[in-house]
């Protein structure tokens, strides 16, 4: 299941939510996109489905039991 559609259906369930938004960090980094949106942090830089943060809310809510996403 990609992480965007992982992501939607535990905000529904009230297990996540999205991160505060936050200022683009300055100077911005080399690997920063602009063009691409994430979901879980509210602002470009990467998209939904490469977040590194939202995989290990996810892989934390998997190993406290909270959650089956199989």
């Amino acid at each position: 299941m990609p992480l965007s559609r992982a992501f939607q259906k535990l905000v529904e369930g009230g297990l996540l939510t999205p991160l505060a938004p936050r200022p683009l960090p300055q100077p911005v980094p080399p690997r920063f996109r602009m063009d691409l949106h994430c979901s879980y942090h509210q602002g470009p830089g990467h998209d939904t489905d490469h977040c590194t943060a939202l995989r290990h809310a996810i892989q934390d809510l998997i190993d406290q039991g909270l959650v089956n996403l199989g």
